[in-house]
């Protein structure tokens, strides 16, 4: 095994695991096991308001978020698989950890658009700024 690949290896490696943890703060902030903070969960303005508000966006982010997460984990570990067993064209393993984070970027939105639609029924009529 040469050095480029190992490399690939080691980047896949920690991108399959940072994808495990964000699946698992999402979920931890869907239940209550982690509360409102400035460090870990959406922080916009509407899910910072109250813990209501964060209990109820982060549950309903939380089914688009995750799968984002574990279908991105699963794409980059199945691509770093297969370059381990099968020589592949050099583009094969970037692209397909591009494509990884571009699928649970857009599970991570998908599940912001989700968050803030169900948080603005919590407050209707209330305007909230941030502090």
């Amino acid at each position: 095994m040469d050095g480029e690949t190992l490399t690939e290896l080691i980047t896949t490696t920690f991108m399959v695991l940072l994808m495990a943890a964000m699946a698992w703060m999402m979920r931890a902030a869907a239940t209550g096991q982690i509360k409102r903070n400035a460090w870990i969960g959406i922080r916009t303005a509407a899910l910072m308001h109250c813990d209501a508000c964060w209990l109820l966006g982060h549950h309903a982010a939380a089914a688009k978020g995750t799968m984002g997460c574990w279908l991105a984990a699963a794409l980059m570990a199945a691509s770093g698989i297969v370059s381990v067993l099968v020589t592949l064209p050099a583009f094969v393993h970037p692209a397909a950890t591009m494509a990884g984070v571009a699928i649970m970027l857009g599970g991570v939105l998908l599940g912001l658009r989700d968050a803030n639609r169900a948080v603005a029924k919590i407050h209707a009529g209330e305007r909230i700024v941030s502090s």
